[in-house]
């Protein structure tokens, strides 16, 4: 003996397919879309490049190599379609990503959650409210005159008693190369760790 199914299950059954077709489909072209703009294909010089690894070939290292590319560059800024990154070296635009519309280039939440462990909520993790809360208090903080001057004892003394001290041994011996690059960073690093901490790391 058979019994119709009522009206209402056969609605439901056919909207659930619908339903399930439409999840599908969205799905599908979402990831088609995804995988549009990611633009895997490229055949640009630049992408090629990356790709094959034939600038390892002229330069030692990548940011060496980006930057041959930024100075060949007519407006300072380069694509790289396949990493989906903008690199630029142009001041203008810069200054609209790093102070006219700052609110517009965020971390984000793979930037964040990668140094979470390490920075933490600190505003060099955060973005928006948060982050404009904690340059307010770090502002206020650095800028007040015990930090500045705590600040300037430090340095002149390091400036006095370590690098002056460098800079004239290393003048007495003409065919010993110095590299500054190294010795500012390393100055730089020093001071921020003792005035951050009254220490300073001894490799």
């Amino acid at each position: 003996m058979e019994v119709e199914a009522p009206m209402w299950v056969l609605i439901q059954t056919s909207f659930l397919f619908l339903f399930f077709f439409f999840t599908i489909s969205f799905s599908f072209f979402s990831l088609l879309l995804y995988f549009l703009r990611m633009k895997l294909w490229c055949n640009c010089d630049i992408c090629h490049s990356y790709l094959t690894s034939s600038w390892v070939g002229k330069f030692d290292n990548l940011c060496d190599w980006y930057t041959h590319l930024l100075r060949q560059s007519p407006t300072k800024t380069i694509h790289i379609h396949i990493l989906g990154n903008t690199i630029t070296a142009n001041p203008e635009n810069v200054e609209h990503m790093i102070k006219t519309r700052f609110d517009n280039y965020p971390k984000g939440k793979t930037f964040s959650t990668i140094l979470g462990d390490l920075l933490g909520r600190g505003i060099f993790n955060v973005d928006g409210d948060l982050w404009r809360f904690q340059r307010k208090m770090a502002s206020l903080e650095l800028g007040s005159v015990s930090v500045r001057s705590h600040a300037f004892q430090i340095v002149s003394a390091e400036i006095e008693h370590r690098l002056l001290h460098l800079l004239d041994s290393a003048a007495g011996k003409p065919n010993e190369i110095l590299d500054l690059q190294d010795v500012f960073r390393r100055f730089a690093f020093d001071n921020i760790c003792k005035i951050h901490s009254g220490w300073i790391l001894v490799a």
